[in-house]
């Protein structure tokens, strides 16, 4: 989602920086990554809410 077409939703949720990927979990925030991650790391993080 591009911040700058929605500021109300980047607010909402506090992003700071960019990246930042949040996972959601059931419609609630389970986990937000901030910064440039490699490949396996993100699929480890993501591996833990699937």
């Amino acid at each position: 989602m591009n911040v700058d077409d929605y500021p109300e939703i980047a607010g909402r949720y506090g992003i700071q920086s960019i990246p930042t990927m949040l996972i959601l979990k059931d419609g609630q925030l389970v986990k937000q990554i901030v910064g440039v991650h490699m490949k396996p790391q993100l699929q480890q993080e993501l591996a833990a809410y699937i």
